[in-house]
Formats: C-alpha cells, structure tokens, sequence
C-alpha cells in the first residue's frame, strides 16, 4: 500500500489504519517506531470488523467518497492488488491536486479533517494516565495529550485542597507520550516518558522532581539505534530506582527484534544498562510490554514474550505468553518463570503484596473452537518464587469479553489487594471494574463496576496514605478524550 499511498495521496486518496481489538499504546508504539504517517484508527469495540470483515486479517477496503464500499479483499496478493488502482483513478476522476494537513506527523486530507470537524483543531485526546502518591498524601497524574498539537506530557497534582492546573513535564515540537510517575521515599516525583525530542530515534527519558515550582531537569537513559518504548517505574526497599523498558532492535536489515532491558539508579549515577529478556534463544523471539515491582530486596519484571518454545523453556506455552524474572538488589538476574500459557497473552501488570507473593495480570486474546468471534478475557495469577516455584492457576476476572483494556494493580497499608481494568462486554460501552482478593477466603471478589459513563478507559490506581483507593482513567467529553480523577 505505501507505493498507492505516495502516489494518489495527493490526488484525494486518504489511506487509513485499521487496527481490531488491539491495545492502544501497543498500536500506536509500533505506528511510531515504523514511522507510518497514514490514519490510524482503533476498532476496539470490533464494530468494524464484525460488519465488514469475517475472514480475518490483514483486510483491505476500499470506500467512495460517499463512503459506499467498492472493493473488499483479504488476500492481499498482486493479483488484488492490480485490481486496486484502476478503481482509485475511477473515482478519483480527474485527478484534481488536493492540499495535505499533516496533524501530530500524520497526513490528511483536508475533506477528512471537514467530515470530523477538526480543519481548524484536532479533538483533544489525553490519555494512558499514571497516579502515585507520597507519604504526605499528595496525588500525581502524569499523562499524554496532543492539546499543542503533538503528543506532550503533563503533570496533575492533588495537595489535598484541590487539584493544581496541568503542569508541563514534557513540551517540545518533538514527540512525547506514555508518561509514568511513581513517588519515592523521600517524596521525590520521579516521570518517565517516550520521546525523539534529541535526534530521530525514540529514547526513554527520566525527570527528578523536588520541587514543582522550579525548572524541571529532563535526563536522558537510553541511547537506542532502533527505538526504546514503554518505560515503566519503581523503586526498591533500598529507595533506589529501576526503570525497564523495552529496545526494537535490528534482524539485518529489518527492525523487528525486541528486547527487554533496566536500569537503576542508586542515588548516585545509573547502573549499566542490563538486559532483561534472555539472551540464549533466537532473535526473533520479541520481547515487549515490561512491568516492574518492588520483590524482596530488589524487583521483579513481567513482560511479553512472543514464544515459540526454544530449547530449554517450558512446553506449556505458546504463542505471545506472559514472562516474570526477579532481580537481585546486586542487579543479578534471577530464573524465568512463564505466567500465562497458550493464549494471545500481552500488556502484563505486575504487584508484590504484603506476604511478598507475585501478582501478575494481563491482556488475554482466548482461543478456542466454540468462540464465533475473537475475544478477551482479563486473566490474573499468583506466584510466590521460592527455590521452586509456587503457582496458582489463572484465574479468568472479566469472563469472555468483546476487548479489555489496562490492568492497574494496588495494595493498601493493610494488605488489601486491589485490581482495576476496563472492559468492553457487548462491544458499545466500556465500563471500569474492580476487585479485590480476600486473603482469608483465598479467592477475588465478584468484579463490580466502579464507572460506565462516557467510555473510561486506561485505569491506573493508587491507595493514598489513608487507604482511599484513587483512580485516574480517561473519559469522552464534548471536547474529546480527557483525564478524570475519582476517590472511592
């Protein structure tokens, strides 16, 4: 397609992404990372594929500019593709110029921006919220927003009185996104975003906030010839900082490896960069999506492997499976452990509670023969890692849903596990739900709806230092997509 793309682009031909069913920031880090400047737009309700498409992917459609649909075709071979472009110059006409738009480096026809009324001002989009707290009680949002026309992050904060306005953390004609906070012991805001604000490859970039009213150092920690994505923050009980994240990476000429990777700060300078993903299986074996906890004395990662059983690794998954690895406060690295099994499994959240057992929740595309249509599920699994592991099986908290979206995992002072995450059960709405594991029963609490108005999505929860539960989350507003936060 890109060959059609350059060519009748500016003839009034708008090329769009479609992407079903898929997470977000996955969709939009592999759009950034391989620099696709077409339309890209999320089915997450499926709405498009269950009309149009019953014969799986890739798909391509082609529409009129009455939005009547001309050609349909899965077998994206040469044979339909030479069917293609005498159908564009038929209803492209005379072939008359038209003026692109480029918006937050994507290009546009002007008639696109007219039918969804933003010629003037893209809709306003904010979202992939993150919340922390400090001791003090204080509360920090940090989020993306495209409000200055790209992608930026902001800071949120709560002194207990009210909520501050949005504070910039990350503002240049550059491109900022997938912000992360965490508060440390000593009540220092730490963010972490992905950024090419320093030259053309994405890198993952650290601020240290002491003091909000003063000028904010920015740092960068990678230094990735292909793209670093998908930073995520803690700190151990040491009070020292490790961040992960995850490298494309090159196969010859091709970026298509991914590996994962942390570093950690220990008051003075950041350690070596160490890898994380293992390093004695094949290179196609990617590796994305890191979570990281507080374990013992140092942390544990989870992240997604996309697993095709290399010698030496478990036989009871497959497929992109959930991977956890423990690392020492001396950065040695510990045993790989595999969580989920032979489902589509990705976009992995992770927690240590107060009896230092592992918690691990994850995105789940199940599979099966009596399932007519793709479907999700939101699974979760206990592990405690001794000198042989200790594992519960999954256990499946949404049921079979249309998609869900988001695990965010938090444990108050008394030990009370909490899980919040979005889901979309018919394929209309998208609800928040919660639940929390009773210690003395041994088992999760019947998922109960916490919100449904307006579309949450994208969940991140905290307990403050008072045990209130807080949960920041994106809605659909009049203006677009904005950030709300809620005390439960």
């Amino acid at each position: 397609m890109g060959t059609l793309t350059e060519e009748y682009k500016p003839f009034g031909l708008q090329v769009i992404r479609v992407i079903s069913g898929e997470n977000e920031l996955s969709a939009l880090e592999f759009m950034k990372h391989y620099r696709l400047r077409n339309v890209c737009l999320l089915d997450v309700n499926r709405m498009l594929e269950s009309r149009y498409n019953s014969d799986g992917w890739p798909f391509l459609l082609l529409a009129d500019r009455e939005g009547k649909i001309v050609f349909k075709a899965n077998n994206l071979i040469d044979r339909e593709m030479a069917k293609i472009k005498p159908l564009i110059e038929e209803k492209i006409g005379a072939l008359s110029m038209s003026n692109d738009v480029v918006v937050d480096d994507v290009y546009y026809i002007q008639d696109t921006l007219k039918r969804s009324g933003e010629i003037e001002k893209p809709e306003r989009c904010d979202r992939f919220p993150s919340i922390a707290c400090s001791s003090d009680g204080k509360i920090y949002v940090v989020f993306t927003s495209n409000r200055n026309g790209n992608s930026d992050i902001f800071l949120r904060v709560f002194d207990g009185k009210g909520w501050s306005d949005d504070k910039p953390v990350a503002i240049t004609k550059a491109d900022e996104f997938d912000g992360r906070v965490i508060v440390d012991k000593n009540n220092r805001v730490w963010v972490s975003w992905t950024s090419n604000a320093d030259g053309e490859n994405y890198n993952i970039w650290v601020a240290s906030i002491v003091n909000l009213n003063e000028p904010i150092k920015l740092e960068k920690i990678t230094q990735a010839y292909d793209d670093a994505m998908h930073s995520r923050m803690t700190y151990d009980k040491n009070g020292y900082i490790w961040v992960t994240y995850y490298k494309w990476e090159k196969m010859g000429s091709f970026s298509r490896d991914k590996e994962i990777y942390v570093r950690r700060w220990d008051d003075e300078k950041w350690s070596d960069e160490i890898q994380v993903s293992p390093t004695d299986v094949p290179n196609y074996e990617d590796h994305s999506d890191p979570a990281i906890a507080s374990y013992n004395d140092g942390v544990v990662i989870s992240w997604s492997w996309d697993f095709h059983q290399p010698q030496g690794y478990t036989k009871e998954a497959s497929s992109p499976t959930i991977f956890i690895r423990p690392i020492s406060s001396n950065l040695k690295l510990g045993q790989v452990y595999a969580m989920s099994g032979h489902n589509i499994d990705v976009t992995p959240s992770i927690i240590a509670d107060k009896e230092n057992n592992v918690w691990c929740a994850w995105d789940s595309l199940l599979l099966g023969e009596n399932l007519k249509a793709n479907r999700k599920g939101l699974f979760v699994r206990k592990c405690h890692l001794k000198d042989k592991e200790d594992f519960k099986v999954s256990e499946n908290l949404s049921g079979t849903v249309v998609n869900v979206c988001t695990p965010s995992f938090a444990v108050n002072s008394k030990g009370l596990l909490t899980l919040v995450w979005a889901q979309n059960s018919s394929g209309n709405q998208w609800t928040l739900m919660k639940a929390d594991f009773d210690p003395e029963k041994s088992s999760w609490s019947k998922p109960q709806v916490i919100m449904e108005k307006d579309n949450p999505r994208f969940p991140s929860i905290v307990y403050d230092n008072k045990d209130n539960l807080w949960v920041a989350y994106s809605v659909e507003t009049t203006n677009g997509r904005e950030i709300t936060i809620i005390k439960l």
